[in-house]
């Protein structure tokens, strides 16, 4: 062999393992996406409390909407990529213990909960510990691996821990969209606490993101669905998130109902086979 065409082999060879590396990089990049999205979330509900401290209220409770919906996000993104990961399991479930169990309730006794005393403390508190113990019946639930039908992993048990945030921070959110004092009172403040903090333990079935599914025939209407959401969070925000809040207070009785539905139609397939 010439001594030109081993130069030229050789460059052929490192050129290859160049681009190995290239390719390598890039899916440890992708590797990372899923959980750099939950850390941003950990980031936005650390924020909150931040302003909390300062007494800006509008802004924690923005901070704790925006950790909300990259939640929503991490998880699909990691399946997306097929990146999905017992350390980025673990990690959303610390995330979303600071950000939707322990932020929210720093919020609301800063607030409110203080003219309480202990009492206020102790709501607050109830509420951290239920997000705690839903966070921890759902990580159990997944270690486990139950096997279910297809149309069961559309329902949660019991409230996710995201929309028991918000529901606690109810009352702030009327306050901001209606100006009215009466909002911040601490009974009712306390009862949205105490009920928020059930029903994320509760063994109710609630509707979970999955229920909307996305064709091809649906994509425009979906597009403008979400457009016009945008617009309305842009241009009236706190009567946007009012609205919303209310709507999910409203399907919640009808998780149970649907799901026993299926339940028992699944029930009636299996006995004629």
């Amino acid at each position: 062999m010439k001594k030109k065409d081993i130069i030229t082999a050789e460059a052929e060879t490192v050129e290859e393992n160049n681009d190995k590396v290239n390719i390598r990089k890039s899916v440890n990049i992708l590797k990372l996406l899923p959980s750099a999205v939950t850390i941003a979330a950990f980031c936005f509900g650390l924020t909150a409390v931040r302003f909390a401290l300062f007494q800006k209220w509008e802004l924690a409770v923005i901070c704790i909407f925006i950790s909300a919906l990259l939640d929503a996000f991490d998880g699909k993104v990691a399946r997306l990529l097929g990146q999905s990961s017992q350390f980025g399991a673990e990690l959303d479930s610390l995330s979303d213990l600071v950000c939707f169990g322990v932020a929210p309730s720093i919020i609301l006794f800063l607030s409110t909960m203080y003219r309480f005393n202990g009492i206020g403390w102790a709501a607050c508190m109830f509420f951290t510990v239920c997000c705690a113990m839903r966070l921890a019946r759902f990580n159990a639930t997944q270690i486990a691996n139950v096997p279910q039908p297809d149309w069961a992993k559309k329902y949660f048990t019991g409230v996710p821990a995201p929309a028991g945030a918000i529901l606690a921070l109810f009352p702030l959110i009327l306050f901001f969209a209606t100006d009215k004092t009466c909002f911040l009172n601490v009974w009712f403040v306390a009862f949205c606490l105490l009920a928020s903090g059930a029903l994320m333990i509760s063994t109710l079935k609630t509707f979970s993101s999955k229920m909307v599914e996305i064709n091809s025939n649906s994509a425009l209407l979906s597009l403008l669905v979400i457009s016009f959401l945008v617009i309305c969070l842009i241009t009236e925000l706190w009567l946007t998130l009012s609205i919303l809040v209310f709507a999910y207070l409203i399907s919640i009785p009808f998780g149970p109902c649907e799901y026993a539905k299926l339940q028992k139609r699944e029930a009636a397939s299996e006995e004629e086979k």
